[in-house]
């Protein structure tokens, strides 16, 4: 009898093992995860294609992500990301705070819409989030009380339309150690930190593309931006 259990006990691990290695679950977990929480946070479209996650060294990639846009933008979408570099600590999956050694988004594509309101998408979807925390009905075993770690977050290559007017890049963004003072951070911070740091680097380089006059683009342009800064 005992024996018996033994050998079940071992298939049971084997298939575990199977499973986690070859069937890459922790990939179809984010996946899960992006595509059901993102929208209640932003009340927008998020979508992912394929999540890999080694479930060996935790290091990966997400394809195809888009961030729409709330209700009363014109636009296809905030953010569209090809591929998403993503690092995770397998030894923290099964603690309470999961670390994430490095998200790095590289050649984002980005359009910056003001609606006919004076209100733009990322001020919408910032304004959305910091909402969604201010929720009292939350259900506290959702996934978005999992808490996080993010030692590295990078933006690189981004490029940046505003209302069809005018084309810019982005300086690189870095944040480090978000919720490390805190002991984790849920994914609607997170949510929250990302959008809020990306905001207003989109806001400064407008600003500075403006002012520095950067050709006929510009010129066109600056009556415009003018209402984005409420002069």
């Amino acid at each position: 009898m005992k024996k018996g259990l033994l050998v079940l006990a071992v298939l049971i691990v084997a298939g575990i093992v199977a499973f986690l290695l070859m069937g890459n679950p922790l990939g179809r977990l984010v996946k899960m995860a992006i595509e059901e929480f993102g929208p209640k946070m932003t009340q927008a479209e998020v979508s992912v294609g394929n999540v890999a996650i080694s479930a060996t060294d935790g290091d990966g990639s997400i394809a195809s992500l888009k961030l729409g846009n709330p209700k009363g933008f014109k636009t296809d979408h905030a953010l569209k990301a090809d591929k998403i570099a993503l690092s995770i600590e397998p030894s923290s999956l099964t603690k309470d705070v999961v670390v994430i050694r490095k998200i790095e988004l590289d050649g984002p594509s980005i359009i910056y819409e003001k609606n006919d309101n004076g209100v733009t998408n990322f001020d919408a979807i910032q304004r959305n989030v910091e909402q969604y925390l201010g929720t009292s009905d939350k259900p506290k075993d959702s996934g978005d009380s999992k808490k996080m770690i993010i030692e590295s977050l990078i933006i690189r290559n981004a490029k940046v339309n505003y209302n069809g007017l005018m084309d810019i890049s982005l300086p690189d963004i870095q944040l480090r150690d978000i919720g490390k003072k805190t002991g984790g951070v849920d994914s609607s911070n997170l949510a929250k930190a990302i959008i809020s740091a990306l905001n207003a680097q989109i806001v400064q380089s407008i600003a500075k593309s403006i002012t520095s006059g950067v050709g006929a683009a510009a010129d066109s342009a600056k009556n415009a931006v003018k209402g984005l800064f409420g002069k």
